[in-house]
């Protein structure tokens, strides 16, 4: 018997409140698609690094190559904080064996292409988390929930997952 592969997943999307305004994104339909074939645990980076629920409304700033991570009001810079937390976090997940991330679409720490405010044309960058996460593990299969809503994108991300994790046909 094989053992489901364990997949992250932000923890919004399964439906926790960790959300900047204590809320969430539950995603029912894939969290039960998923559940069937994968076994999923549930992160959250601003929650997981010390920012509180609900926090002060984030966005990336600066140069798109290397982006910092600003509150919107006050102005902190919580580059750093997210930054340490994350590469702790990605070593621990190297040890429950993860075979793939299911990120949030657009958040400053987890989106795989998010808007950088900045002078001149400013550009995209992956969020925080999700460039460190894509640099310790370049073969990673990372995904968004907006990708995944489409079922032959689900299938292929459920195909590239390591040891056969995808439903058999």
């Amino acid at each position: 018997m094989n053992t489901p592969i364990t997949i992250g997943i932000s923890a919004c999307l399964f439906g926790q409140n960790t959300r900047y305004d204590g809320g969430n994104r539950h995603e029912p339909l894939l969290i039960a698609a998923l559940s069937q074939v994968v076994t999923l645990v549930p992160l959250c980076p601003e929650a997981e690094c010390g920012l509180g629920i609900p926090r002060e409304p984030m966005q990336l700033e600066g140069d798109s190559e290397n982006p910092r991570l600003m509150t919107i009001t006050t102005r902190r810079d919580l580059t750093g904080q997210m930054q340490t937390w994350a590469t702790q976090r990605l070593e621990t997940l190297t040890g429950k064996g993860i075979g793939g991330l299911i990120l949030k679409a657009r958040s400053p720490s987890c989106g795989k292409r998010v808007a950088v405010q900045g002078e001149g044309e400013g550009g995209y960058s992956p969020g925080l988390f999700a460039r460190l996460a894509m640099k310790r593990f370049p073969c990673l299969t990372i995904a968004d929930e907006e990708e995944l809503r489409d079922p032959t994108k689900l299938a292929d991300f459920l195909a590239r997952l390591p040891r056969g994790a995808a439903p058999s046909r």
